[in-house]
């Protein structure tokens, strides 16, 4: 325990220590190119975000370790850019997720078995305002990047969109996509992405059975209609296969995801909705090789914020928002979940802020609503 305490003690130094106008990376290595020293063409920043959180599930007897305080997705990240030629520059980038209380061993405050960090992204590759960027590794999918991040805004989000809701996002393409080659460009008002999924390691989803990524890719377009509108449109494709080994079972899945979204940002206001159709991507919830995928799901989500600036008593703003999603199987599962919510967030100085969330939540296995707080420090 005394351990637990220093260790808590010397984390809340280091950040008490962070510069207090910091909210955004931090530039260690500033880059300066100069003839004759190749240092100085570096650039190197650290930035990141923790985040303890508590959910209350209501009508549920809720016992979970996070009505106890859990950690909420504390990560940090790494950036480093060393400048080549003319416009190109090299690019590193790691993100690692930091689960503070199994770190320190807190009982009943992380899921059994959880790591202590985990690897969010890590990537590398060419950056250039003409020719585009091209990077590979484990990074954003295109989908998240086009239509999965314009509603990833607030924190119980995310149940209707298919990034977080198939087998694994990091493995079948959705989410953070590993062996992921990955290039954009713009033109005009046009951002264009494309992708190609390599054959990926078999992922265990604790079942007794085996998922394989054997490839992939993904094509999409985001549109900037005008400086606050932005339109995405998305498609990502994943040849995979669920084996049993146990008795030889297998089956290959053609897993295809279609999103569009659109956000809007005029002024302190903060709109966007989405939607997709996901095609043998969300579990049947059955161990059957041959039933494991639904053939046809969608699901929507939407965000309705205003910031209302305050600049006094520490408190720099308040943005009250609603928002909502909707999950529903077509075939494959009789299943179908509703959220609408209220939700209030107070941006403080020094990178801090604090949000409340109460949502409403209807669906086919009876959860019941949530009460979330959220604190962050950003830095």
């Amino acid at each position: 325990m005394k351990m637990r305490a220093f260790t808590l003690t010397a984390i809340a130094a280091l950040v008490a220590a962070a510069p207090l106008t910091s909210q955004a990376e931090i530039t260690l290595i500033k880059q300066d190119p100069q003839a004759g020293d190749p240092l100085s063409r570096f650039d190197f920043k650290v930035g990141g975000s923790i985040r303890p959180q508590f959910n209350h599930q209501t009508g549920s007897n809720d016992k979970s370790y996070k009505r106890n305080g859990f950690d909420g997705g504390s990560r940090f990240r790494f950036t480093a850019n060393y400048y080549l030629f003319d416009d190109v520059s090299w690019v590193g980038y790691y993100e690692l997720g930091v689960n503070f209380p199994a770190w320190w061993g807190w009982d009943n405050h992380y899921a059994d078995g959880a790591n202590n960090t985990t690897r969010r992204q890590l990537y590398t590759g060419l950056k250039s305002a003409t020719l585009g960027e091209l990077y590979f590794g484990q990074q954003n999918s295109v989908y998240y990047d086009i239509v999965g991040s314009k509603t990833d805004i607030w924190d119980y989000d995310m149940l209707a969109q298919a990034p977080g809701n198939g087998i694994n996002g990091d493995y079948d393409g959705s989410y953070r996509s590993r062996k992921q080659l990955k290039y954009k460009n713009t033109f005009g008002a046009l951002d264009v992405y494309a992708s190609y999924l390599f054959s990926d390691n078999e992922y265990l989803p604790g079942n007794g059975l085996r998922y394989k990524r054997k490839g992939g890719g993904s094509l999409g377009v985001d549109y900037h209609i005008t400086d606050d509108l932005t339109w995405g449109t998305a498609w990502n494709y994943t040849r995979a296969s669920m084996r049993n080994p146990d008795n030889g079972d297998s089956k290959d899945y053609d897993q295809n995801i279609f999103g569009t979204a659109l956000s809007w940002k005029p002024g302190n206001w903060t709109v966007s909705a989405g939607g997709g159709w996901y095609e043998n991507f969300l579990t049947t919830k059955q161990t059957n090789v041959n039933n494991y995928f639904a053939d046809d799901a969608w699901g929507i989500e939407y965000f309705a914020g205003y910031k209302i600036p305050v600049k006094q008593y520490g408190l720099k703003a308040v943005q009250p928002y609603v928002m909502g999603d909707r999950l529903e199987y077509v075939n494959g599962r009789n299943y179908q979940r509703i959220d609408n919510g209220l939700g209030v967030t107070l941006f403080l100085d020094y990178g801090f802020r604090v949000d409340y969330e109460h949502v409403f939540t209807s669906s086919t296995d009876n959860l019941g609503d949530m009460n979330l707080v959220r604190l962050r420090y950003d830095f």
